[in-house]
């Protein structure tokens, strides 16, 4: 194993309480991962969300947040914290069954699509919005979840221009 084998083996880990995002191949071989007593960090992330298409656009902001918190209530979802940076959102919800979050992602993702890119439903553009499936992310109580809730102030801070962006993509090996 040569030099760079070995530095990019010591960044290749195991996490199972990972699903979606970039790590993502097409077709998952394993389930999404979810807990009726833990804490989820989703992330959605689209690269056409820029200028006018941005998802911090005064026409979209309050749109966009108005309908991530009634179709959590909708889906019987707990939101405990939502960031919105512009490009990508952040949710961290409490998920009691796994058809609610399923149907929490179809619909915020397929509703944000089309108010932002102005499609009509059952018109579709020929235009991929989203990068990838939705990230999520297990999150567990205590240490972790405060290290979550410290990475979404600094997804708050970057939304009003103070920090670079950074994304919850972390890399790694899907494994399940």
């Amino acid at each position: 194993m040569g030099k760079k084998e070995v530095q990019l083996a010591l960044f290749q880990f195991e996490v199972k309480n990972l699903f979606g995002g970039t790590i993502l191949k097409s077709h998952p071989k394993c389930p999404r991962p979810f807990s009726r007593k833990q804490a989820l960090h989703l992330v959605l992330r689209s690269s056409l969300a820029k200028g006018e298409k941005s998802f911090l656009q005064k026409k979209h902001r309050k749109t966009i947040e108005a309908l991530v918190h009634k179709q959590a209530r909708d889906a019987g979802l707990k939101i405990f914290r939502y960031q919105n940076v512009g490009n990508h959102l952040h949710i961290l919800v409490r998920v009691y069954y796994r058809p609610g979050l399923a149907k929490f992602l179809r619909a915020i993702s397929g509703i944000i699509a089309r108010k932002v890119l102005g499609a009509e439903r059952g018109r579709g553009q020929d235009k991929q919005f989203w990068d990838g499936r939705p990230c999520s992310r297990v999150v567990h109580w205590g240490r972790d979840y405060k290290g979550v809730l410290g990475y979404f102030e600094k997804n708050r801070l970057q939304a009003i221009g103070f920090e670079r962006p950074t994304y919850f993509e972390p890399h790694v090996a899907n494994t399940c």
